[in-house]
């Protein structure tokens, strides 16, 4: 079964190669001609199989030899256009022409016009039936081609045309063309009246200069995004477009018939240059666009050496030899495409957002492939031959204007996205560093209270110095003096009164001197309590005991709503508080008015527990019948050394209502000052209930964080 499918195979092949090699035999039957008949399309009146060719090798022959008989025989006729690529020799075409009956009849006004199609023939020589003449009668000679001044020529185009004379008959005559020079050899063309001949040639001038035009224009545009990104492989591509629309110009014979009509040589050199500079530029922008260096190292040494002989190809065509570059050159050309559309296909797999750029750049290669094997008599001439190289011009200056396009949004999009990373991450770092100040300011205005507290205290002392230690020392220092003055004569009576006005001063000293000792005592201890269990039903009841048998002379009194009482607290502390709130109610309320102490169990609201939540505690409450409090004092009784403009002539020094405060903060407890229904203050100082607060390390560590706001009445 495998070998019958092999002999099929091999069948196939041979019948179709025995069809291509009957397609190829030259063909020497004759050729219509070619009518001029404005009844036809262009396209009936085209050259494509109406013409026939022979090959003169030495390029030495004559029309007059080539119209003889020995050479009529080699005459080929062509299926299509002629393609004679690159020939040291020369080629000979001929065809004939044929006026129609109503041409003959009424010629057109302006002539029919021989069409010839050879943009790179450099020596174009014409010969057509005389005016006149017979069908065997004389010709008449026109010399044109690259290298012969345009200014010579009966229509200065790009397109090379001949005015034939008008036909006295129907007969068919012949037309002789000679093609040479060092440029690839094709000819196309036709009969067309002058009308349609000004057509075809204007569509050509607007196609060229449209091709031309984009590729210029693309390359300001590819120039500009690459100095403004920066990208070397958008500079590398301006200047390969130029190149390229150099190339376009030069190749349509724009040159020629604008600038060098008189010039023709150097038209022709410029051509040639144009073809040896865009090589090496397509070389040299394929190493930048593929990153040979990077991905392809061996290739791109390679075209490094390529793109170095296309460059000294340039001095040889300026100098007039391109004839000995020309056909390397356009292996050149197919050979590179072979190589650079397999390394784009790599490329593209390596990095698909590259894909408009490089399937632009692949399909450009392959259809100059296609012109540059036509060039090289691979294919034959057609259209699409000769015009390819100029649709893969397009098409991939589309391809990269998309590129670019693409490229510049990507880039926009990345730009985007690290800005947006960028504008968190600064929005991160200016929350961060605007929390930080924040910290920073709420620390500088707990320092500058504190400081601004540390200052009223100082102001406090200094006044509770001045006024409690001078006026204690004015009365030592007049009594010592009443004492040591002998002039006085003073009774016994007398000096015991003024010792015991001595004794009461330095004894007031002392409990001054006691309280301030009490208070850094206080400071110090706060960090170190000795929590015990304590009864205050009888820790209040001996309390005041104490009191009505000293200073108080029983006018205080105690209520108890419960009874038992117990809390965790320091004993010693708590007879430094409960001395302080009784010696204040005795000291600021009227001779012989009562003082009211109740204590019991409430709920209480702590800070120390979540909103909502009471715990029960003791309440202990000292009422008197004083001034009571203003309400502006209400804020600053507890603070250090603050005492009340009112009651400044009563002895004190500020600090008993400050060392209650802090008594209590330690214990976890709370005090608060108000004033009565009537007249006088209310102290009222809460503690937690044994059992129902935290336990003593907790309370220690509440202690040792608050702060210490001070203050007394």
């Amino acid at each position: 079964m495998f070998g019958l499918r092999c002999a099929a195979i091999r069948a196939a092949l041979g019948l179709a190669w025995l069809l291509l090699a009957c397609l190829a035999l030259p063909s020497h039957a004759q050729p219509g001609p070619l009518r001029l008949d404005a009844g036809l399309s262009m396209f009936e009146r085209n050259l494509d199989g109406r013409s026939q060719a022979y090959y003169d090798a030495t390029g030495q022959l004559t029309r007059e030899q080539v119209a003889s008989s020995p050479y009529q025989e080699r005459f080929e006729t062509l299926p299509g256009a002629l393609n004679g690529g690159y020939a040291r020799g020369a080629w000979w075409v001929r065809f004939q022409v044929q006026a129609s009956p109503a041409e003959v009849e009424r010629p057109l006004e302006s002539g029919w016009w021989l069409r010839l199609n050879a943009p790179y023939v450099d020596y174009l020589d014409v010969w057509w039936p005389d005016a006149g003449a017979g069908a065997s009668g004389g010709f008449a000679h026109r010399a044109l081609g690259g290298m012969r001044a345009s200014a010579q020529r009966e229509m200065p185009w790009s397109i090379s045309a001949v005015r034939l004379p008008a036909l006295p008959d129907a007969e068919p005559r012949w037309v002789w063309v000679r093609l040479a020079g060092d440029r690839t050899l094709s000819l196309a063309g036709g009969v067309s009246p002058l009308r349609e001949l000004a057509t075809v040639q204007q569509r050509l001038n607007y196609a060229d200069a449209a091709v031309v035009g984009m590729a210029l224009l693309m390359a300001v545009v590819s120039l500009m995004m690459g100095i403004a990104l920066p990208d070397r492989r958008f500079i590398a591509y301006a200047g390969y477009l130029v190149t390229l629309g150099l190339l376009f110009g030069s190749s349509e014979g724009m040159p020629a018939f604008l600038w060098l009509q008189n010039s023709p040589v150097a038209a022709v050199r410029l051509h040639n240059f144009s073809v040896c500079l865009h090589t090496a530029a397509a070389f040299g922008f394929a190493r930048v666009l593929l990153d040979m260096e990077r991905q392809f190292p061996r290739m791109n040494r390679v075209f490094q050496v390529m793109t170095l002989v296309c460059l000294a190809a340039c001095a040889v065509a300026i100098a007039g030899g391109y004839g000995h570059v020309a056909r390397p050159l356009n292996l050149a050309w197919v050979v590179f495409a072979a190589c650079v559309v397999p390394m784009c296909v790599m490329a593209l797999r390596r990095n698909i957002q590259a894909w408009p750029g490089l399937i632009g750049y692949a399909i450009y290669f392959l259809m100059g492939s296609v012109h540059f094997a036509k060039n090289l008599q691979w294919l034959p001439y057609t259209q699409l031959t000769q015009y390819s190289y100029v649709f893969g011009s397009i098409l991939h200056i589309m391809a990269f204007f998309f590129a670019l396009d693409w490229r510049v949004r990507h880039r926009e999009r990345r730009a985007l996205s690290l800005s947006l990373r960028h504008r968190a991450r600064l929005a991160r770092r200016v929350n961060e560093r605007t929390r930080d100040l924040r910290q920073e300011i709420a620390e500088h205005h707990r320092t500058h209270d504190q400081l601004a507290l540390a200052l009223r205290e100082q102001r406090g002392l200094l006044a509770m110095v001045s006024h409690e230690f001078r006026t204690p020392l004015g009365t030592i220092g007049g009594s010592a003096q009443i004492l040591s003055d002998d002039r006085l004569g003073l009774a016994r009576e007398e000096v015991k009164k003024e010792a015991e006005k001595i004794s009461r001063t330095v004894f007031r000293m002392r409990d001054l001197v006691d309280t301030l000792l009490a208070d850094e005592w206080l400071d110090a201890s706060s960090n170190n309590l000795s929590l015990a269990p304590i009864e205050l039903a009888v820790f209040l009841r001996e309390k005041i005991e104490e009191h009505n048998e000293g200073v108080a002379g029983g006018r205080i009194s105690l209520r108890l709503d419960a009874r038992e009482l117990p809390v965790l607290a320091d004993e010693t502390l708590m007879h430094i508080a409960m001395d302080n709130l009784l010696t204040n109610a005795i000291k600021y309320a009227p001779a012989h008015s009562p003082v009211r102490v109740r204590a019991g169990i409430r709920r209480c609201r702590s800070d120390d527990f979540p909103e909502g939540d009471a715990i029960p505690g003791v309440c202990i409450q000292v009422c008197d019948e004083g001034p009571g409090f203003m309400p502006q004092d209400l804020t600053h009784v507890f603070e250090r050394f603050y005492r009340a403009a009112g009651v400044r002539r009563i002895p004190g020094i500020g600090l008993g209502l400050h060392m209650v405060h802090r008594i209590a903060t330690v214990h976890g407890g709370s005090v608060v000052a108000s004033n009565g229904p009537g007249e006088g203050a209310v102290l009222t100082l809460t503690l937690p209930l044994l059992g129902s607060a935290e336990p003593p390390e907790t309370r220690r560590a509440i202690a040792m964080s608050m702060a210490d706001p001070g203050g007394g009445r």
